[in-house]
């Protein structure tokens, strides 16, 4: 194959910070098109990245240009009719999560997808995370024993605090909020991890919004167990300033604690020296993601940049995903869950 033609749906923040910088990054990928309804963001974005041609309509762009593939990069309400409509155009698609608002969506999408042969990937960058990866081959080697509980925490500023001031769709009650936002990473992170199956009938929630007028909470709590007895937790929250996403996961023989900047395999052997060993292990891991970026300009987050090699090898028939779009139907059908018990607890702060 040729130099993998490319569009992007969605000129805003998440385009411009991850995904266009990570494709001009590989020689195999042109960026041949962008589709923005802002004028001014269109613009600014072209003259930015070089982008050869900005159409106002994502239909008249996938219509018009020879294109292998497009990046889906819209507010989360958005994604699944975007997606269908690129599906139906025969190209192949990098989805940002979460791949549509229901699992009924999701199927959907992933059903169009096989029917025609089309890659279809989820925007769950985290799978290409170094340390979830080790956590996750720990996990198949059954290093910790049998799980007997999991917890998530995601917490981050959210929008207006730490992401664009464009960002009021994320309180729109059709984006999903919280749960679709981050609650999506942080499941399927846990569903990556541990391939637990949750029962849904277990599950119970409870949130609050952490200031007068918001339309939709920005804290959530849900608890769950799955059908073989493990029991978890999912803690999200909007308007932290911790910037954190982890994961623990106990079991028989050990447990594991995971974040972006932390690992620790933790045994009931080794004691201190054990500790002091997972210390320096992370400070060293640290140390080189900081020399990268500021010595030799690398960005510290590669996530990104591996999820789009990922994304153009699998269109070019060099490797299977490791994001499978059949998973975001098991996300869709936690989150729906959690969200319809929500709305039947009367308990639910307002502020």
């Amino acid at each position: 194959m040729d130099a993998v033609r490319i569009g992007l749906i969605g000129l805003g923040g998440i385009a411009t910070r991850s995904h266009l910088p990570s494709l001009a990054s590989l020689p195999e990928v042109v960026v041949q098109a962008g589709a923005e309804i802002n004028q001014v963001q269109a613009e600014r974005t072209q003259r930015r990245f070089g982008i050869p041609r900005i159409y106002s309509s994502y239909q008249e762009m996938i219509r018009k240009e020879m294109l292998d593939g497009v990046y889906v990069c819209l507010p989360n309400f958005l994604h699944y009719e975007a997606t269908l409509a690129a599906l139906a155009q025969g190209l192949h698609v990098y989805c940002e999560k979460p791949m549509g608002l229901s699992s009924e969506q999701a199927l959907a999408l992933v059903t169009e997808a096989d029917r025609r042969g089309l890659v279809l990937m989820a925007g769950y960058n985290y799978h290409f995370d170094a340390r979830f990866r080790r956590a996750r081959r720990l996990l198949e080697e059954r290093r910790i024993g049998k799980i007997l509980q999991v917890q998530g925490t995601i917490a981050k500023p959210g929008p207006y605090i730490g992401w664009d001031p464009k960002s009021d769709w994320y309180f729109d009650q059709r984006s999903g909020g919280l749960l679709y936002d981050l609650g999506s990473h942080l499941l399927d992170l846990l569903l990556y991890l541990t391939d637990i199956d949750i029962d849904v009938g277990s599950i119970y929630a409870t949130a609050r919004t952490s200031l007068p007028g918001l339309p939709i909470p920005d804290n959530i709590v849900a608890i769950f167990k799955d059908y073989n007895k493990v029991v978890g937790s999912l803690n999200l929250a909007w308007g932290a300033r911790a910037n954190l996403i982890m994961i623990q996961i106990h079991g028989t023989a050990g447990s594991i604690i995971v974040s972006e900047e932390y690992f620790e395999h933790r045994t009931a052997y080794g004691g201190g020296i054990s500790r002091l060993a997972t210390l320096f292990d992370n400070m060293r891991a640290i140390l080189k993601q900081r020399w990268n970026a500021i010595i030799r300009r690398q960005p510290s987050d590669t996530t990104y940049l591996d999820a789009s090699r990922n994304f153009i090898d699998a269109i070019r028939g060099k490797s299977s995903l490791r994001t499978n779009a059949q998973h975001s139907i098991r996300i869709h059908r936690v989150l729906e869950a959690i969200r319809d018990y929500l709305g039947q607890d009367s308990s639910t702060e307002e502020h």
